[in-house]
């Protein structure tokens, strides 16, 4: 088709819970393409580890939406749209564990991404390469007291990652991160 227009972009900092959402995409591959769902915001800022089907490990995803509009595998990529047909986000992840839980990036998190690949023609993720938990988290689980009363305990060290290029090792506790306490 010719002539079409391109949705705009919402903004996915004023997104309230409850509020209606619409999710596209193709899921389960071509038999279901073109699909639409529809859902609600039932969450927001979560917090998800996802899996790689490669190497059975995964990557936590934060800061996302959740919805309860279907999002299956296929649908990642797909835009997920507030009733005025903006995008507000990008359909990315579901729980395997349940059922009508959904996530979606934000779409405010999306605009500098596109901004440093119009500008760049790239993006590169950035990661600061460890594996951790809060100290109080540590010292609850592990029965162990550390010195440091907040912070983040440092469980594992990523090979060849930011933090192991500067020194960061397992059983350290970053109290500070520039001027950030």
């Amino acid at each position: 088709a010719n002539g079409l227009k391109f949705l705009g972009l919402g903004d996915s900092d004023a997104i309230i819970l409850g509020q209606e959402v619409y999710a596209i995409g193709n899921p389960i591959g071509i038999e279901f393409q073109r699909t639409v769902t529809s859902g609600i915001i039932s969450g927001l800022d979560r917090t998800i580890k996802t899996s790689s089907s490669t190497s059975g490990t995964g990557n936590t995803m934060t800061g996302l939406m959740q919805t309860d509009a279907s999002i299956n595998p296929g649908n990642s990529g797909g835009p997920l749209l507030n009733e005025r047909g903006q995008v507000i986000g990008i359909n990315t992840a579901k729980a395997s564990q349940a059922e009508g839980l959904g996530f979606a990036i934000p779409i405010n998190t999306a605009k500098s991404i596109v901004s440093e690949v119009i500008s760049k023609g790239t993006f590169e993720k950035v990661t600061l390469g460890i594996k951790g938990t809060d100290v109080t988290t540590f010292e609850n689980s592990t029965g162990t007291k550390l010195e440091a009363d907040s912070g983040v305990y440092v469980a594992e060290v990523i090979a060849d990652s930011s933090a192991q290029k500067s020194g960061i090792q397992a059983g350290d506790v970053i109290v500070k991160v520039g001027d950030t306490n």
